[in-house]
């Protein structure tokens, strides 16, 4: 009876964050449906568990438990609240582990994977990694939570359990992956920059574009303007949006383009001084190709990437976001050439 209060408790990181998780799947178009993911794992784990009992302690479980209670108690220190979600999930899959030993918290693997397909962002990262619209995404995540349901499967009628020494090498290797792929960007902080739009900037003549009923809609809390500017045969467009209270109006560009049914080449750090990075993204439509500059900024940092502008997102502060596009000319350094002289005319003009 006690192990089983003591599993019962282990939930209580993941509760912590529900406020989080409500906010997540009912403002982002990105986890909107992720809510399903916590549902299915809860059948999926009884399933799993169904005719199994619990064995001696392993305390080898506590070389995992202990990190994974670090992180979703440590948001404070490292600001990644999806890293925290994630690793209450992991909280409650290592108590089973500790107090059911490993041949029971094997069983239940399965069922902890699809609870991690619920972790917020999970969609963009599958996005991201695959190059392909959310859509896609979703349907990779549901793929996957079908194939650990097979697993759970094919575990109840093998027997087999593979040895905890491989699962927590590959865990590590996993997470080491993830920390090479994204610290960079999570980390890269430069000086604010916060530019204004004149109606002249230097050779550029601009003008207002009303932003449509959409675009409003969607920025229900946020403040939006857009802007055209032009110089002979150059063409730029200007989306500067002040971030209001809810972190899940704003998007990666790269995301907003795929779901637009634009294809994306590239996507890249570029950094235009040694503190100021913008984000470069190279996309395509039909017979259309264009060059997209984005950066974050508050009054004391910018930083080119998604994440770190999500790892700093603190309600009731002032955050933008800036997004800046040209038509691909002849080429990408001469697409880029014109964007680099807009941005100078904006830092002179700050």
């Amino acid at each position: 009876m006690t192990k089983i209060i003591l599993i019962i408790l282990s939930f209580l990181p993941l509760c912590f964050h529900s406020p989080y998780l409500w906010q997540a799947w009912n403002g982002s178009r990105l986890d909107h449906w992720d809510w399903i993911f916590y549902l299915a794992a809860v059948p999926a784990a009884v399933w799993a568990l169904r005719s199994q009992k619990m064995e001696k302690c392993d305390f080898y479980a506590l070389f995992l438990l202990i990190p994974m209670l670090f992180l979703t108690a440590g948001t404070s220190f490292h600001h990644i609240n999806a890293l925290a979600v994630a690793s209450a999930a992991g909280v409650i899959f290592c108590t089973v582990w500790l107090l059911g030993a490993w041949a029971l918290a094997y069983r239940i693997l399965p069922a902890a994977f699809i609870l991690l397909l619920g972790t917020p962002s999970s969609s963009y990262q599958l996005s991201l990694l695959l190059m392909c619209p959310v859509w896609g995404a979703w349907a990779a995540k549901f793929l996957l939570a079908v194939l650990n349901l097979v697993w759970i499967w094919y575990n109840k009628r093998s027997g087999i359990v593979i040895r905890r020494g491989t699962l927590c090498f590959s865990a590590a290797v996993l997470a080491s992956g993830f920390l090479l792929l994204h610290t960079k960007e999570l980390y890269i902080e430069g000086q604010s920059f916060i530019p204004e739009f004149p109606a002249h900037c230097g050779e550029f003549w601009g003008r207002v574009i009303q932003p449509d009923s959409n675009t409003k809609r969607f920025f229900a809390t946020s403040t939006v303007h857009q802007y055209r500017y032009t110089r002979n045969n150059v063409d730029i467009s200007v989306l500067a949006v002040q971030c209001g209270r809810n972190i899940h109006e704003i998007h990666p560009a790269s995301h907003c383009l795929r779901t637009s049914m634009w294809t994306v080449h590239s996507e890249k750090t570029l950094w235009l001084r040694h503190n100021l990075a913008v984000t470069e993204i190279d996309a395509q439509r039909g017979a259309d190709r264009i060059l997209v500059w984005v950066w974050y900024s508050s009054d004391k940092f910018s930083t080119p990437g998604f994440l770190g502008f999500r790892r700093h997102f603190t309600p009731g502060k002032e955050y933008y976001t800036y997004q800046i596009s040209v038509p691909l000319y002849r080429s990408i350094a001469e697409s880029r050439k014109e964007l680099k002289g807009f941005v100078q005319v904006l830092r002179r003009k700050k």
